[in-house]
Parts: structure tokens; C-alpha cells; sequence
């Protein structure tokens, strides 16, 4: 049985001082990079980890009276990889700030250009790093702690070179620096594998609420959708044979009341396609460049109409196994939503495939306002639109198309930089064949 005071002893206490951060996940990976606020307050739990570990260093060594070490760049690091550049610059801040207040001028500074340093090249490998599976991430982090541990392997040597004590570094042995390395590789597996996992377990959760939602909504349709569509048609078709006999200022009054019954019998037809407790899809092989092509061709004149330039750069010979009608339904909808944000500019629309992940990508990015990030995160929730007569159902319905079909559709946007709406589906790209392209450049 191990003592506390003893080596092992006092680096699993130090690890687990780093790993506080994850018993603080509800309110850090919940409303993940939210707001600022969030996001602060993300930077100073992390900031806080590594104080503590300074704090309670772990001795070992005959050199002097003890050498000092501790697990300080396991939290900076976790929080640079997954929180983003403002918590990891306050998480450097409080560091870099405890470790002056230590005292040691010449080892403070090497710590502030440690943190410079790490925070740099985090930051720069943090957009890759998302972008691996869960296996290769772990493969990286093996790489992340050799990097880690080389920088204060090279601090340390500067720091003793400066005070001419380079015969002391030496001396402190394989087994010392083995030891350290150890612990931060040890340290850094287990921070990612609890933080991904308690990420995935927020996603699910969020997962399971929509779905909850949607379903709400779903019984909802079905038990009133029918029951109302039936009377708005019969009412619709008495107004329409009854305007022809009155005077004008009448028939203005109930052409009113025709296009709202039309605007209730479109949300009414949202409702019915949603509220189907399955979307029969049928499996054919699709060429989804002329898709898309029709479907630019058919939404030109309504860009046309609202001043919007619409471009296109779709890659030929692009197929996918899935329902044609489906996949024209969602990205139809897509652009006619791209239009309807773009007040002036373009909407671009295009296709391209991706040899490395085998799947076809399809953009829609339009000029418009674009969103939040609290908007983002509402997007496609019951009764969520940005529009001022919206109902959202339109999104909702795009989006069971697209998992319908076996893609996903996601959304990037910025506030006044415009929105990119993206799908990514199975498919692949054959060799160019005779098949008709339509030229939409020499539509007038």
C-alpha cells in the first residue's frame, strides 16, 4: 500500500486536483462556448485546476531541498483543445499570474512564454483536432503530451542553463523526467476520454429532449391536422364562388381572407408531412448534380423576383442511394430559406465530393444577416423561425428529410456574415458520362 507522502501518492493527488474541471461539466459543456460569459467563467475553472496543482506539487529528487513539479499544462492544455481561444487565454492568464506570485522571476517568465507557446500551437492544431474520430484522437493526444512534455523538457533546461546549473539538470535522472511524461500522458487520455464522453452524453441528452419534442408534435398533427383541413378547403371554395358577386372593396376583404386560409392550409400541409410516423423512403440511385441543377433552375425565378443573384458550382457525375423527391424537398427548402434571409447579395449553391470521408457535401451559403449562436442552437426545435411569419415547422421537416435519407445537415453562421447550410451524405463520383447538363449561366 502506497503512503500519501510518497511519489505515486502525491501524483495521483495532483491529477486528480487537474481533473477537477470535468465535476464542473454541467455547467461548462452544457452551454458549451454559449456566451462569454460561459466562456470566462470555463477559462477560470480550468485556471483554477492548474493553480491548485502549483499549489500542491509533487517532490521528488535529492536536488536541494526537493524538485518541484507538477501537472499544471494538463487543464491549459484540455481547455485551449476544447474550449476555445478566450477561456484558454484566461486559463494562461491565472497561470502564468500564481506563478509570479510564487515568486522567481526567471522561472515566471519561463512559464509566460511556456504558456505563449502552447497556447499558439494548441490553438492553431485545435480546428484539426475536432475534425478526427475518437480513435485518432486519442493517437493525437499521445502526440499532444509528447509535444507538451518536450516544451517543459526544453524550459527547464533553459531555466538551468541560465543559472549555470546545467550539472543538476542532468542529475535528476531518467526515472524523474520518465515519471513526468508518464503523468501527463496518463493525465491528458483520461481528461479527453471523460470530457468526450460526458460531451456525448449532452449531445444524446440533447438528442432524446428534441426527439421528445418532436414527437409532442407529431401526435399533435395527427390528431387535428385532418379534422381542420377539410373545413379551411370547403371555406376557401365558397369565398373564391362567392367574390365574383360583390363589389370590389369586398372582394379586396376576401381575397385577404383566401390568401390566409391558403397560408393556414400550408402550415396545416407542414404539419402532415411531419406529423408521418415514418417517411417511406425509396432507395434508387440518384444523380444528384442534375438535382440540384433542377432545383436551381426552378428557384431562379424567385431569386430573380427578390433582386438575389444565385450562383452555382456543382460538380458533375455526383450520385447517392436515397429518394430523389426527398433530397429536392430539403434543399429546396434550404434555398428558398437562403433567399428569404438575403435581403441583398447572392446565395451560392454547391456540390463537391470528398474522396477522404466518401461522402458528398452540398453548401448553401446566402449573404443575409446570418445568426447567433443561440440561434444556431435552436434551429430546428418546434416553432423556432427567424422569420416574422414563420411557424419553423419548414426547417423541422428539412431536417427529417435529410436524416431520412442518411445525412446530416448542419448550419454555420455569423451575425451580418451570412449562413452556410451544409449536407453530407453517402455518395460517391463516377466517370463523366453523356449526360445532360442544364447551363443555368445562359438562363436570361
Amino acid at each position: 500500500m502506497f503512503e500519501p507522502t510518497s511519489i505515486f501518492g502525491q501524483v495521483i493527488f495532483n491529477l486528480l486536483i487537474v481533473l477537477t474541471p470535468i465535476f464542473f461539466y454541467q455547467l461548462i459543456f452544457s452551454k458549451f462556448n454559449n456566451n462569454r460569459l460561459t466562456q470566462i467563467i470555463s477559462g477560470i475553472i480550468f485556471g483554477c485546476a492548474s493553480i491548485l496543482s502549483m499549489a500542491f506539487p509533487v517532490v521528488s529528487s535529492n536536488f536541494g531541498n526537493g524538485f518541484l513539479w507538477d501537472l499544471r499544462w494538463i487543464p491549459f492544455v484540455i481547455c485551449v483543445l476544447y474550449m476555445g481561444y478566450v477561456p484558454g487565454a484566461v486559463s494562461a492568464i491565472l497561470l502564468v499570474a500564481f506563478r509570479f506570485f510564487l515568486g522567481g522571476m526567471t522561472a515566471s517568465i519561463n512559464t509566460l512564454f511556456d504558456a505563449i507557446i502552447l497556447f499558439i500551437l494548441f490553438s492553431i492544431l485545435r480546428k484539426k483536432y475536432h475534425q478526427f474520430k475518437m480513435i485518432n484522437k486519442y493517437l493525437m493526444n499521445i502526440v499532444f503530451s509528447v509535444i507538451t512534455f518536450s516544451v517543459i523538457c526544453i524550459s527547464l533546461w533553459i531555466y538551468f542553463s541560465y543559472l549555470h546549473k546545467l550539472a543538476s539538470f542532468y542529475s535528476l535522472g531518467f526515472d524523474l523526467f520518465f515519471q513526468m511524461g508518464l503523468s501527463y500522458l496518463v493525465g491528458i487520455m483520461v481528461f479527453t476520454y471523460f470530457t468526450e464522453n460526458m460531451i456525448n452524453r449532452i449531445k444524446i441528452m440533447e438528442q432524446i429532449h428534441r426527439a421528445e419534442k418532436l414527437n409532442i408534435v407529431s401526435e399533435l398533427a395527427a390528431s387535428i391536422a385532418h379534422e381542420v383541413r377539410n373545413p379551411l378547403t370547403v371555406v376557401r371554395g365558397f369565398i373564391q364562388l362567392a367574390k365574383n358577386e360583390v363589389d370590389n372593396t369586398i372582394q379586396g376583404y376576401m381575397n385577404t381572407a383566401i390568401r390566409e386560409l391558403d397560408r393556414a392550409e400550408k402550415i396545416i400541409s407542414d404539419y402532415l408531412n411531419f406529423a408521418k410516423p415514418k417517411l417511406d423512403v425509396k432507395k434508387e440511385e440518384v444523380n444528384i448534380s442534375c438535382s440540384i441543377n433542377e432545383m436551381i433552375l426552378l428557384m431562379q425565378s424567385y431569386a430573380n423576383l427578390k433582386g438575389i443573384q444565385l450562383n452555382n458550382h456543382i460538380d458533375q457525375n455526383l450520385f447517392i442511394e436515397a429518394d430523389d423527391l426527398k433530397f429536392k424537398q430539403a434543399l429546396l427548402n434550404l434555398i428558398k430559406n437562403a433567399i428569404e434571409a438575403t435581403e441583398q447579395g447572392h446565395v451560392d449553391v454547391d456540390a463537391s465530393y470528398s474522396e477522404k470521408k466518401g461522402h458528398i457535401i452540398v453548401n448553401v451559403t446566402d449573404t443575409g444577416m446570418g445568426m447567433t449562436k443561440e440561434q444556431l442552437q435552436k434551429l430546428g426545435k418546434p416553432y423556432y423561425t427567424t422569420k416574422s411569419e414563420g411557424t419553423g415547422l419548414g426547417l423541422m421537416v428539412t431536417f427529417r428529410l435529410i436524416e431520412a435519407i442518411g445525412g446530416t445537415l448542419t448550419f454555420d453562421s455569423k451575425l451580418n456574415q451570412g449562413t452556410k447550410a451544409t449536407i453530407c451524405i453517402k455518395g460517391y463520383k463516377k466517370e463523366a458520362t453523356n449526360i445532360h447538363y442544364i447551363d443555368n449561366d445562359s438562363i436570361a
